[in-house]
């Protein structure tokens, strides 16, 4: 596999600010963050400080950073409160010798628009799934025997084995729902989004009619456009808005809607689109 696609502009955005690198759960973000280290490195790197691992929350809070690195990978820091001060203090301090790569998945993303205390502090990234760009075999092969059958999220993409996929959907899905739903929304109604999320594979393709998943689900059409809304935050879905002039308002058009993970999607030819 290549470098991935925005390595570069990274590697020059580090020179003066922090990088954020957000995306969805699973798509690559931690390993990317870590290829900038240098070969070889991995989680077991003093420049990695996850804040899920309690003796790298101490370090974090109380601002001792690992000596003799010049980049500093923070992990999941986002889910401290006071998060933001305390990166922003510690990049005021260090930027002369250091530079910070900040990584997260959905929350990260909604958390930072929070406030502007880190105002020309960072550039955000957005990781997007493999890309026929981003792989060295032959395009035509990898389109129909990985891509197109796996999705482009690393895993299962490269493991390339049916039974590994369908357990990584079905754990990606449930961590989603239960993880990270859990932190960025109150929503009681937890079963009605699992099952919405049951049906939307297929209305890939075609423009997405709420009204008719309002009546499937027989709650309200402002209901189901919440929970929409809460699944594309969530870099589950993203829905696509038909082109044409905005003079024209006697028409409206339902948008389109389609996955992060198109392996979701049953069909080859809708998983194509």
């Amino acid at each position: 596999m290549r470098s991935r696609y925005f390595k570069d502009s990274v590697e020059a955005d580090l020179r003066d600010r922090m990088v954020f690198v957000g995306g969805p759960r699973q798509v690559g973000k931690t390993t990317f963050a870590l290829s900038l280290l240098g070969p070889g490195q991995d989680e077991s790197s003093p420049a990695y400080l996850n804040w899920d691992v309690p003796a790298d929350r101490e370090e974090i809070i109380a601002g001792r950073l690992p000596s003799g690195q010049v980049r500093i990978i923070l992990d999941e820091i986002h889910k401290y409160a006071q998060w933001r001060n305390l990166i922003k203090g510690l990049f005021d301090k260090n930027k002369s010798s250091v530079s910070f790569v900040v990584t997260g998945s959905a929350r990260l993303d909604h958390y930072r628009k929070g406030g502007d205390s880190l105002q020309g502090r960072y550039r955000y990234y957005r990781l997007h799934p493999f890309s026929i760009m981003e792989c060295d075999a032959i395009p035509d092969k990898i389109l129909a025997e990985q891509l197109l059958r796996f999705g482009g999220f690393p895993e299962p993409f490269l493991k390339g084995d049916e039974r590994f996929h369908r357990r990584w959907l079905r754990e990606h899905s449930d961590r989603v729902i239960h993880e990270d739903l859990r932190d960025l929304e109150h929503v009681r109604e937890v079963s009605m989004l699992e099952l919405l999320l049951h049906h939307l594979p297929a209305c890939v393709g075609s423009p997405l009619s709420v009204n008719s998943l309002s009546r499937l689900l027989q709650v309200s059409h402002e209901t189901v456009e919440h929970w929409l809304t809460i699944f594309e935050r969530l870099y589950m879905c993203y829905r696509i808005a038909p082109f044409g002039s905005g003079r024209i308002r006697a028409v409206r058009k339902e948008k389109k809607l389609y996955f992060w993970d198109w392996s979701r999607v049953p069909g080859t030819g809708v998983r194509f689109e």
